[in-house]
């Protein structure tokens, strides 16, 4: 479990430290804030499984992963002292635990870079093969959930990812 928590920590530190480098600019776009990120998540290899014929990944509102994330996202938001925040990650990883879910947050702006982030993060988790606690991961993606939220300081993004955990036996 150590080993597996470094990897994921360092593989984090690596993100935050890219957005933090990366510059954010553009045009808005015209289309919604969940459907753009969808669009983006789509072209991932390992998400080929959860997409519509649109090629957006699928966004189930009513699965438990889209209630919990956006509970997620409206805390953060409401418990930032400024009502906004640009980078924040939780990971849910364990070998008792049926799924890997890794979900970031950020400001809007950052979204899309976030989405790219994510893709990276959860394709090195196919390269785990292994650990103390023999947690393995298959990096195709089963399950998704976007969810953006705006307020009047601005608009903010959460994208939980859950990859299959190929140790877990079940209960």
């Amino acid at each position: 479990m150590k080993k597996l928590s470094k990897i994921v920590a360092l593989l984090l530190a690596g993100a935050m430290a890219m957005v933090m480098l990366t510059a954010c600019g553009g045009a808005a776009s015209e289309t919604p804030l969940e459907d753009n990120i969808r669009q983006q998540l789509g072209k991932n290899p390992n998400a080929v499984g959860l997409c519509d014929a649109d090629g957006r990944v699928r966004n189930d509102k009513s699965s438990e992963l889209y209630k919990t994330t956006q509970t997620n996202l409206n805390a953060k938001i409401s418990h930032s002292l400024t009502g906004t925040f640009v980078l924040d990650v939780d990971t849910d990883v364990g070998h008792d635990k049926e799924y890997a879910t890794v979900t970031v947050y950020a400001d809007y702006k950052t979204a899309g870079f976030v989405a790219d982030l994510i893709t990276k993060i959860t394709d090195k988790f196919g390269e785990i093969k292994a650990t103390n606690n023999s947690v393995k991961l298959d990096s195709n993606w089963a399950h998704v959930a976007v969810v953006v939220e705006t307020n009047a300081k601005g608009s903010y993004a959460a994208i939980a990812i859950q990859v299959k955990n190929i140790a877990y036996k079940g209960k």
